[in-house]
């Protein structure tokens, strides 16, 4: 069972943004881009790694997902491409949740924070933000994966 909260923040600050379809696999990818690529510009990872689902679809029997990775940067760089920069990203009025272990159950965590909102009569406005605590190096280091979970609510009552 998750802690759910409500009321919480999310702020970064000199993300890089980029957004775009993928496959599980063009994921994996684009981290490793994304990471040459602070590498080849001194530019150091200044947070967790944050990540949005907006839709899901299926072409030629292969799930494509509509995602943005958001990466905070030690200071603000000059982006060009694919790449993005959001001088600053707030999201407030959260709703929040804790994942603690394999991602593969990531879902169930959702589950229950969607429950929560429409038990509660919420209004959810943004995507769910999945901000990764700690980034597993291993197989083995995957049941001890951290994702907070973030979802903005529209702080009217209605």
């Amino acid at each position: 069972m998750a802690n759910i909260e409500t009321g919480k923040e999310l702020k970064m600050e000199n993300v890089l943004s980029l957004r775009k379809k993928m496959t599980q696999g063009d994921i994996q990818q684009e981290m490793m881009k994304i990471g040459k690529f602070f590498e080849e510009n001194g530019i150091k990872k200044n947070g967790p790694v944050v990540t949005a689902t907006f839709a899901v679809e299926e072409v030629n029997g292969q799930q494509l997902l509509d995602m943005e990775i958001l990466v905070p940067m030690d200071r603000e760089v000059q982006l060009t491409g694919e790449y993005v920069l959001k001088k600053e990203f707030h999201l407030v009025n959260a709703v929040y949740a804790r994942h603690q272990g394999n991602p593969n159950l990531l879902q169930s965590t959702y589950n229950e924070v969607m429950k929560y909102i429409n038990e509660n009569r919420l209004h959810q406005i943004t995507m769910g933000y999945n901000v990764n605590v700690n980034e597993p190096q291993t197989i083995e280091e995957m049941d001890g994966m951290i994702v907070d979970i973030y979802i903005g609510v529209n702080p009217s009552i209605l």
